[in-house]
């Protein structure tokens, strides 16, 4: 297990956040360029696009925001000297940067549920082409009154 003052350090260290951000950001780059899908794409893909999309010119923000997600993965704390370390070999900053690739892929669905609210899913559906989660769906033809709920005259 990891030194408690370690853990502590992480987050106050200007190397993990250098790091985190250029992850950050490469993520946010990769995701938001992915082509939008045909079919109406799920939520949780929204969430995500969202959040890439909007990283960018909220980098720094971001980077605190997520400090707590890099410690709660085994690998940030199994690794915890070499994400403190500011001066690592290439090869040892090569693989944490694939590290923290990986980190940030298995926590940002779970940060994206809370970071994009309802209304925001439904404007993006909206303004990229699809019917807002919950619309109603048009019947074909008219339905024929049902004579059971039929108010007499």
């Amino acid at each position: 297990m990891a030194d408690d003052r370690l853990l502590a350090a992480y987050p106050r260290q200007p190397v993990v956040r250098d790091r985190n951000f250029s992850g950050l950001v490469h993520w946010a780059g990769y995701t938001a360029s992915l082509p939008i899908p045909e079919e109406r794409p799920t939520e949780d893909w929204v969430r995500l696009r969202i959040v890439a999309e909007r990283l960018p010119t909220q980098a720094q923000n971001y980077v605190e925001r997520t400090l707590s997600f890099f410690l709660q993965d085994p690998t940030t704390v199994t690794n915890i000297r070499q994400f403190l370390n500011p001066w690592n070999d290439e090869g040892t900053e090569v693989a944490l940067s694939a590290q923290i690739e990986g980190i940030i892929g298995s926590f940002m669905p779970r940060f994206a549920r809370f970071d994009v609210s309802d209304a925001q899913i439904d404007a993006w559906y909206v303004s990229h082409g699809f019917d807002a989660p919950g619309a109603p769906i048009e019947p074909a033809e008219p339905a024929e009154p049902d004579p059971m709920t039929r108010r007499r005259k």
